[in-house]
């Protein structure tokens, strides 16, 4: 991930000296450009004695400054909308990874970015995050395309510097809140510093420029708008792409060696008396039901230490015959925490017809406490984070998600290897980007030099 994000800086920093390539340093209109050479030319072929009678070449080849401000406003705008750009796809990528928790697509289990959503601070009024950055830049990136009044590009900076304080102080938790870093969270933050520092780069010129001038050099025509959309549309779309194919990890050694050639093996970490697992528990058992005997299930305890039930559950479990175990896991869930108890918890297995001497006697084995102590030492190793967790087959799905489960084990039964690599995506964004920078650039230059001479003088500037 980190040697992607640079790769990306570099290419955003190429794609800046582009924008200031073709908005700041060559903004003098292309017909002005071509008489130029053509004069270059012409002289070139005269006589000594013609070229010494030539007169100096005009000033009025040199951009005049109304050209210079329209080259900045170009390239002022240029840059918002890339920041934009970055901070939608950044936001798309953290939507994808709120949704399929333990995706490796973007982030994983063990990455800052699963520290900080599994942190309080991911969700405002029960909204995550990154689904509220992506509406409003979104929000502001289709601003941008449709504003034609100065108070436009006013009202436009005003609420991207409430998105760069916002960047600050969630830039402020990660560091002194949470203890963990997102490398995408901070890509949409750095975005948004950009944004409201360029947005008010924009709303300065605009004011400083006459009105329609200003639109005419940072709006240009439907091309430019056709190409920014497309771009936003990429930016959004891209990640939820990339994030349904994603580059599936091998297995641990330990997990790969609980797998079963011909069948589809679904290995969950759990807790008998964890909330969530009690829920996940129905849920898994109809979302299997259709595959029947190409599923295997493998149940590894991990009784939480909050949980004084989920201890002797686990006994209970690891005691009951393999052929019973489905039997005894429903009966585990479905039973109220009082019954989980040293003395109690044989009670809840009495439907089965187990031997009672012979199961107080594996409750009380060291045997059985070994091996609940091994799943909880391949659980640590898995660097996982909460219950429940599940693999099926190679892939992962972290926490209460059976939509995820189910999409999982239908990809596992079709056998679909497809993966997209994530430096992929980041050559697809930069190309939706370049196309954008590039075509719209050029787009709003041959607005300006087609118009550029009614634009009105800039020491009478026109009020909207």
């Amino acid at each position: 991930m980190l040697l992607n994000s640079i790769a990306l800086l570099l290419a955003l920093v190429l794609l800046v000296a582009l924008a200031g390539r073709g908005n700041v340093f060559a903004v003098r209109p292309a017909g002005d450009r071509r008489e130029g050479r053509e004069g270059r030319d012409g002289r070139a072929g005269r006589a000594p004695l013609e070229a010494s009678q030539a007169s100096p070449e005009a000033p009025a080849s040199l951009p005049s400054s109304d050209e210079r401000q329209a080259g900045r406003a170009r390239f002022f705008v240029t840059l918002f909308r890339l920041a934009l750009f970055v901070a939608i796809a950044a936001s798309a990528a953290l939507v994808v990874e709120y949704q399929n928790a333990g995706d490796p697509a973007f982030c994983g289990v063990t990455s800052g970015c699963f520290a900080v959503r599994i942190s309080p601070y991911s969700r405002f009024l029960g909204v995550p995050l990154p689904n509220l950055g992506l509406a409003a830049f979104t929000a502001l990136l289709t601003a941008s395309l449709l504003a034609r009044a100065r108070w436009h590009h006013v009202a436009i900076a005003a609420a991207s510097a409430v998105g760069g304080l916002a960047a600050a102080a969630l830039l402020g938790l990660q560091s002194l809140v949470i203890g963990a870093f997102c490398a995408w969270c901070v890509a949409v933050d750095l975005a948004a510093f950009a944004a409201a520092i360029t947005s008010a780069l924009v709303a300065r010129q605009a004011w400083r420029m006459p009105a329609r001038a200003f639109e005419r050099a940072a709006q240009g025509g439907s091309l430019g708008v056709t190409v920014w959309g497309a771009a936003a549309a990429a930016a959004v779309g891209l990640p939820f792409l990339w994030g349904s194919h994603p580059v599936v990890p091998p297995l641990p050694p330990e997990l790969a060696a609980l797998q079963e050639p011909g069948k589809i093996t679904i290995v969950a970490f759990t807790d008998f008396e964890c909330p969530f697992c009690r829920r996940l528990h129905p849920e898994l058992s109809k979302i299997e039901e259709p595959y029947g005997d190409r599923v295997r299930h493998v149940r590894k305890m991990v009784p939480l230490p909050i949980h004084p039930g989920a201890l002797p559950a686990a006994k209970a479990y690891v005691c009951t015959p393999e052929d019973k175990r489905e039997q005894a896991a429903a009966l585990l869930y479905s039973a109220p925490p009082s019954k989980l108890t040293d003395e109690r918890v044989a009670s809840v297995l009495s439907p089965l017809g187990l031997s009672a001497a012979e199961l107080a006697a594996c409750l009380a084995a060291p045997e059985t406490q070994a091996a609940i102590d091994a799943d909880v030492a391949l659980y640590g190793r898995m660097e996982a984070r909460g219950l429940p967790t599940t693999y099926v087959g190679r892939r992962l799905v972290v926490a209460y998600n059976p939509e995820r489960i189910r999409d999982a084990l239908r990809r596992e039964a079709a056998g679909d290897d497809m993966s997209l690599p994530l430096p992929w995506l980041f050559v697809a964004l930069f190309g939706a980007a370049a196309v954008a920078v590039l075509v719209g650039g050029r787009d709003r230059s041959r607005g300006a030099a087609d118009e550029g001479g009614a634009a009105p003088s800039s020491s009478s500037p026109e009020r909207s």
